[in-house]
């Protein structure tokens, strides 16, 4: 079944990481896992500062050449009731400073514990912004809406007894 325009943001605004898709060099998809917020029709994710010599990451090089992308969260379940998927779209842009970045990484700061706003301010990378053009988004069935996920292969009394 097709997803509400509400009932997508919630669920992918829930997730705790997503998968962002650039287009390289050759046309082919780049695909990496991140953390990211959403702030409004603006989708934001942190970049590591790269080391001296190396290059920036490929996300952004391909950035620099092609600001289409692509973002999914989804949740696979093996009771495929539960099963979901969000898809948003957009044109990216890289912010190297400035008031917009300093947002973005306040706004990571406060979803994800571990991400350290103001260390990041001064020391870490870019931030990808993505101007959200649109969302598609499908569930198998009214029951996916539910947020708890099961993960079956750790109730799964057999397996822990197999590795013993």
């Amino acid at each position: 079944m097709k997803l509400g325009q509400e009932e997508m943001r919630s669920r992918f605004e829930q997730e705790r990481a997503v998968r962002l898709a650039t287009v390289d060099e050759r046309g082919r998809a780049h695909v990496v896992p991140i953390i990211f917020v959403v702030d409004g029709d603006t989708f934001y994710s942190p970049t590591d500062k790269p080391k001296t010599g190396n290059p920036r990451p490929k996300r952004l090089r391909n950035l620099d050449r092609d600001q289409r992308a692509t973002v999914l969260a989804d949740c696979y379940d093996e009771d495929w009731l539960k099963a979901w998927w969000v898809r948003l779209r957009g044109t990216a842009r890289v912010i190297d400073e400035g008031a917009e970045r300093t947002r973005a990484l306040g706004l990571l700061d406060g979803k994800y514990e571990q991400f350290d706003g103001a260390r990041y301010l001064q020391d870490g990378g870019p931030v990808v912004a993505i101007d959200i053009t649109d969302w598609l988004g499908w569930a198998y069935s009214e029951q996916s809406a539910d947020t708890g996920r099961r993960r079956p292969w750790r109730e799964r009394s057999w397996l822990r007894s197999s590795r013993a």
